[in-house]
């Protein structure tokens, strides 16, 4: 049955990929079609605004893969739905905390699932319980991920399984965090890593096995201080950082010193609290980012992010025509400002040139 879903390789080692140019940013993709489903040889994954949690949606022409279903109230059945999924080929909770499974069940109700992944370790809540008798109740088959799996998506794209490797880590701070399963999609050049609620003994483990270089890193655990330790970052050498993370969240997400840590090594940072959902499309040797709100479905709580979008390849920095100030594309504020109020700037000191001053929120 599985081979009927996906051609699934077991291998010994995980394959480095080389960073592609990611500056070089592919084609603009126009408003009215950012939200429509790929087409031709693009690759989509949209980082949905779902509050404090993770919903990562990856798309090819014939493949949808779902990662992580946040809280229930965040309605990722809808979601889903205006993104105009029909069926889920493949599903992965990267671990049982409520932030990452609790709007699975409705999911698993509302949407036909192929084939449904976890890291293997049970959870005491009735989130979990429940959401694991919705699975069995409709028949999905269930599997464990385990490091070495390779599943093969047309386009040659491939979501590769880091871990977990099948030795539970245990004494950590948070054995749940540091077992989220680990992936890594790559389309030609491109290479985007997705590593959940990961915590230092996880990304030491992932060096330990030979991780490479990697375009785009969704940032474990919604930036926290537990993660995105410097060696993990000095060789993942990310262009692309996302965090997903709940506006005004109590737990202080995501962390000043994460942040700083990515800013130094000149990641461009995108925040779904900030600039809600963040889509990337890869034609498989660029990667072009835009941001907005998803038409029909209201922001996660808090979230300050309007209708327009922003595409660092081409508006790297931009004011709104009245203002005197002018911002990075990773700045929230750009979500305030309409398309067609912005004025973009290919350089920094372009900006400046043109009398405009950096923003205090971000001082770009």
């Amino acid at each position: 049955m599985l081979a009927f879903l996906f051609s699934l390789i077991a291998c010994g080692s995980s394959t480095e990929v080389v960073p592609s140019a990611v500056a070089q940013a592919i084609p603009a993709v126009g408003a009215t079609t950012i939200w429509s489903a790929p087409t031709g040889n693009n690759l989509r994954v949209d980082v949905m605004d779902v509050g404090q949690g993770d919903s990562i949606l990856i798309r090819t022409p014939a493949k949808t893969i779902l990662i992580d279903a946040s809280e229930g109230v965040a309605d990722v059945d809808d979601r889903l739905r205006a993104l105009g999924v029909q069926t889920i080929d493949l599903a992965i909770a990267t671990h049982p905390h409520a932030d990452h499974i609790g709007g699975m069940d409705e999911v698993v109700r509302a949407i036909p699932i192929k084939l449904y992944m976890d890291n293997g370790l049970p959870h005491d809540t009735q989130t979990y319980s429940r959401l694991m008798a919705d699975i069995e109740a409709k028949g999905i088959p269930y599997r464990a991920a385990m490091a070495g799996t390779v599943i093969n998506l047309d386009l040659g794209a491939k979501l590769e399984i880091l871990f977990p490797t099948g030795s539970p880590l245990t004494g950590t701070r948070s054995d749940l965090n540091a077992n989220s399963v680990v992936t890594r999609l790559s389309y030609k050049d491109d290479c985007f890593l997705f590593v959940g609620d990961s915590e230092e003994p996880t990304e030491r483990a992932l060096l330990s096995r030979g991780l490479g270089a990697c375009d785009v890193l969704k940032v474990a655990h919604h930036g926290s201080e537990y993660s995105s330790i410097q060696p993990f970052l000095d060789v993942v050498r990310p262009e692309i950082a996302l965090i997903s993370v709940g506006k005004g969240n109590t737990y202080g997400h995501p962390g000043p010193t994460t942040l700083s840590r990515l800013q130094a090594m000149g990641a461009r940072i995108y925040r779904t609290d900030l600039q809600g959902t963040i889509t990337l499309t890869s034609t498989g040797n660029g990667v072009r980012v835009t941001t907005g709100t998803i038409p029909g479905v209201a922001p996660a709580a808090g979230t300050t992010a309007s209708t327009g979008s922003i595409a660092a390849g081409d508006c790297p920095y931009f004011s709104s025509g009245n203002s005197e100030v002018f911002h990075e594309a990773n700045c929230g504020q750009g979500a305030r400002i309409l398309p067609d109020k912005r004025i973009c700037y290919t350089k920094r000191e372009d900006a400046i040139k043109a009398g405009k001053r950096p923003g205090g929120c971000c001082l770009p």
